[in-house]
């Protein structure tokens, strides 16, 4: 199975280079661009019909895969203005560092109002105060568990928010949310802090000694390459205007229904499965994606062979099991979320273990002064480590300041940054197109391991809160941060101007997020004119402590045990792969397969894997580098048309096409 991928830019040399001056223009431009981004985004992903007055569904969901769509749409609109400023006024164009930056800082700034993070804190912020009532008796059921600055306690004032046409700046609304933004803002900016610390400690083993390829940075890369011009090949311009057109079609076909259509997206086919065992499989969706296929294509032949592969394993497993009886056992049978979350574990635990000596030289050279050399690195390894054990101690405090016990603040966070590890390790190695791990978070599985009687009503409901920011993990900020410094190095950009970047990107991030969200509520309505997702997530969490309190329950043991079953596959898949170089299944497929992202592109990635395994094999890597362009211009014509449609929708005040899901 031919294990190639993209091929990477050219490593840097080892030479000193002179000190660089600060980028002010490019992060003064980074600045400028993150609300406007924020509104963007969350206008896409939450109220993208609230124009219409319907309130139905939303979408797209740019933050759902690895590559931001939105982040890609303004990164063309940018080198086609500085394509412009290069041949009118040189003096004002940018070079390709420069507009890294700005591209950095957005990505940074999308993975916080994302659909995964800030959208679905402030539900949660609102949903107990403006649902209790006296039939479900959240009031003496939880509530008094909850410390103030956790949520919004002010009805009056939650009542605009999710009626709408209320206006955001009075002082009794501002009043309302203030505390609860500013403590949780403080948890946020610990917690994107320490996950920067962690990456500067181990990034030089992944980059330079290692030498993982970071496929996820390829396009903006080859975007923003002024040697190799990316809007000069004609085969980027036939893969862009094939999926351009077809998301130009289909949203003229939804503003006139008589216009035919090309059909690219899901289409569930578990309802054609009647007969027992059959009908058990579970949603199956198929869908052909443009965009997906490109992305699949950038990713190596063995991961794309393992991500379809294991999907069709967690098929046979629900028909199994039906076949067998198991799954009347139980719903959750045969607990899939349980297994990939044994395979992020099992990621995680090879990534450290292969760091382990690089973390001695860490601690070793954490003892000497600083190095000066801030290409090697944005801060020394002393002040590293010390920023991750204070972020740590930080988010553990934060928690246990609110009544949640030591051991299971410790507990949960030890969970949470295994997964962010072997998230930011398989984008850096192999740049899966997504990772959400639904249903896999320290909330979930201390519940499972220990059982909800080993918890009382106040740890039940502290624990409820770590679900805002572990109920899927597609747009975790680890993985962006360590790329941005990948794609510095790579073109010879400072790791502290980086850094700095990465900070100030956060910062206004966290606001611009805040405002959108805040602003949107108050103007349209959360439960009026916005998209149902808001309710649902808030629903979601304190629905499932009710359950959890009114009905407890005992360890789950056939959870632990599939938890068991996904570790070992991962750690016995990997022993394979180290002894037996043509072995064609990586464990990584095994993690990632079983998520709600992977149900949506796994018909794409068998066709991307067709592609690249014919192309590889006939062709070799010369005709694999040609075709590579007309995959990244799939990539970008699905993602700058699919983008476009809910802008035009914003101003026409319509339904407008969505281009994935």
């Amino acid at each position: 199975m031919p294990r190639s991928s993209a091929a990477p830019a050219s490593e840097p040399t080892n030479s000193r280079r002179p000190r660089s001056r600060f980028p002010l223009r490019a992060v003064g431009l980074g600045l400028l661009l993150l609300p406007l981004n924020a509104f963007w985004l969350i206008h896409m992903e939450m109220t993208t019909n609230q124009g219409s007055g319907t309130g139905g569904t939303s979408g797209p969901y740019p933050t759902t895969f690895s590559l931001f769509a939105n982040v890609i749409c303004l990164l063309v609109v940018l080198t086609a203005l500085n394509g412009l400023a290069t041949r009118m006024r040189p003096k004002w164009a940018f070079s390709q560092g420069e507009l890294l930056i700005v591209y950095i800082m957005l990505t940074i700034g999308s993975c916080i109002p994302s659909v995964d993070f800030l959208d679905v804190l402030l539900p949660m912020m609102g949903h107990s105060t403006q649902h209790a009532n006296a039939q479900n008796g959240w009031s003496s059921l939880y509530m008094q568990h909850m410390p103030s600055w956790f949520h919004v306690t002010d009805k009056e004032a939650l009542k605009d928010w999710y009626q709408g046409n209320a206006n955001p700046y009075t002082w009794a609304h501002l009043r309302a949310w203030l505390p609860a933004l500013t403590a949780w803002g403080l948890f946020i900016l610990a917690l994107f802090g320490t996950m920067f610390c962690l990456n500067v400690i181990w990034r030089r083993q992944w980059t330079r000694h290692e030498k993982l390829s970071y496929p996820i940075i390829q396009l903006p890369m080859d975007m923003t390459d002024p040697v190799t011009p990316f809007y000069s090949r004609r085969l980027m311009w036939a893969g862009l205007l094939a999926a351009a057109g077809i998301s130009l079609l289909n949203g003229v076909n939804v503003l006139a229904p008589s216009v035919p259509s090309i059909p690219v997206k899901i289409v569930d086919m578990a309802p054609y499965f009647t007969a027992k065992p059959w009908n058990n499989i579970g949603w199956t969706p198929i869908s052909f994606y443009p965009f997906a296929i490109g992305l699949g294509f950038l990713l190596p032949a063995d991961l794309l062979f393992s991500c379809w592969f294991f999907y069709f394993v967690w098929k046979a497993e629900r028909i199994l099991s039906s076949f067998a009886g198991w799954s009347d056992y139980s719903q959750s049978f045969p607990y899939l979320n349980e297994q990939c979350f044994g395979g992020y574990v099992g990621i995680a635990a090879i990534a450290l273990w292969g760091l382990r000596g690089h973390l001695a030289q860490v601690l070793r050279e954490a003892r000497r002064p600083a190095p000066p050399d801030e290409d090697e690195h944005p801060i020394s390894y002393r002040a590293a480590l010390v920023g991750a054990a204070l972020g740590f101690l930080f988010l553990v405090g934060f928690f246990v300041k609110a009544g949640l016990s030591i051991w299971t603040a410790l507990a949960s966070f030890l969970i949470y940054f295994a997964i962010a590890t072997a998230c930011t390790r398989m984008r850096a190695e192999l740049g899966p197109p997504a990772h959400d791990l639904h249903n896999g978070g320290p909330d979930y599985i201390l519940t499972a391991a220990f059982g909800t009687r080993a918890f009382g009503g106040q740890q039940l409901t502290l624990l409820t809160w770590f679900y805002w920011f572990n109920r899927a993990y597609r747009s975790i900020a680890m993985p962006y941060q360590l790329e941005a410094f990948k794609m510095g190095e790579r073109k010879g950009i400072s790791s502290r101007h980086i850094a700095a970047a990465i900070g100030l990107a956060t910062l206004v991030g966290l606001l611009s997020g805040y405002w959108a969200l805040y602003h949107m509520g108050y103007r349209y309505g959360v439960e009026a004119r916005m998209a149902p997702h808001l309710y649902w997530f808030g629903n979601e969490a304190f629905s499932r402590l009710t359950g959890w309190m009114s009905s407890p329950k005992y360890t789950d043991i056939p959870a632990m045990l599939a938890v068991g079953l996904g570790l070992a596959g991962t750690l016995t898949l990997q022993a394979i792969r180290m002894r037996f170089a043509w072995w064609p299944i990586h464990p990584l497929g095994l993690a990632v397969s079983g998520s709600y992202s992977m149900n949506t592109i796994w018909l794409p990635l068998i066709i991307a894997w067709v592609c690249k395994v014919s192309i590889l094999r006939y062709g070799g890597m010369k005709l694999y580098r040609q075709s590579l362009w007309f995959f990244l211009g799939l990539i970008v014509g699905d993602y700058v048309m699919g983008c476009a449609w809910p802008a035009v929708g914003y101003f026409i005040r319509a339904n407008t096409y969505s281009f994935q899901q």
